[in-house]
């Protein structure tokens, strides 16, 4: 008689195993790029926003440096507040 051994056999199990590994660092990866794309789009969507309200009232520059310098702002304060929030998430170890 022979013997049942399930859905899957061990050698099966290890390479799901592995699947989800590397479907794991691969979610992490664009954790990483979503942060790296929300810092460039926050500086360049205050920066329109300047260029745009300059042309508006005639004001020369002085609203393009003010959105620069809030973009920038702002950006690096949600790039801080989300590596923050990973790392409380993770453990201090980074496990």
């Amino acid at each position: 008689m022979t013997q049942n051994k399930g859905i899957f056999d061990k050698k099966d199990a290890e390479k799901t195993s592995e699947f989800k590994k590397v479907a794991n660092s691969y979610r992490s990866g664009w954790q990483y790029a979503e942060i790296g794309f929300q810092y460039g789009a926050s500086i360049v969507l205050c920066t329109l926003g300047g260029y745009w309200l300059d042309k508006w009232l005639n004001t020369g520059n002085i609203f393009l440096i003010i959105g620069v310098l809030f973009g920038s702002v702002a950006g690096f304060v949600n790039l801080m507040r989300s590596v923050n929030y990973k790392n409380n998430k993770t453990g201090k170890d980074g496990k």
